[in-house]
């Protein structure tokens, strides 16, 4: 592999990986603004969700893009008032597309929110139980990197350090019991 076709397969990797994080801020933008702000948004969009509602959704959306195209190639065929007439029914049909695209995306939405939340609980056990190994390991790391330092040695200066703590400790006690 030559450091071109590297270099491109880098930069293919890196803005995946970057699409996914702006992805994912979108998404999670888009489901306060429908959960919170806009709480029929949210009814809608579950009504969307809906399998027997989603598919006749999407094939409404498909005719009426392939009927707006096909009005279109008539419409600048076509001469004068005509064309115009057939131009103001091409808006409608471009904001009945628009409306019924954004309840597609609802209903995609919800879709995309199950399977997140599918898969958040699914591999959260992977997650949490990759931290502690982390931290084992740095503790390991770091217990390791004092290796001249004589462990056995050390204990016993602190337990001998905690001894006299202890005995200056109960001597005051006693002193003040008395």
């Amino acid at each position: 592999m030559d450091i071109a076709t590297l270099f491109i397969v880098v930069m293919f990797l890196a803005g995946m990986a970057i699409g996914a994080f702006l992805g994912m801020i979108f998404l999670a933008i888009a489901i306060y603004v429908v959960k919170n702000l806009y709480p029929p948004l949210r009814k809608v969009a579950l009504w969307a969700a809906r399998l027997e509602n989603l598919l006749p959704l999407l094939i409404l959306a498909v005719v009426v893009l392939f009927l707006g195209i096909f009005i279109a190639i008539i419409a600048f065929r076509l001469p004068g008032i005509v064309a115009i007439l057939l131009i103001l029914v091409l808006v409608l049909l471009v904001v009945v597309l628009i409306f019924v695209d954004m309840v597609l995306l609802l209903g995609i939405l919800v879709y995309v929110v199950r399977i997140l939340y599918w898969l958040f609980g699914r591999y959260k056990g992977l997650l949490g139980g990759l931290l502690p190994q982390i931290m084992r390991m740095r503790i390991k790391h770091d217990v390791g990197k004092d290796k001249e330092k004589d462990w056995t040695m050390h204990f016993a200066e602190m337990r001998k350090k905690l001894g006299e703590e202890a005995d200056l400790a109960r001597r005051r006690i006693s002193k003040g019991g008395k």
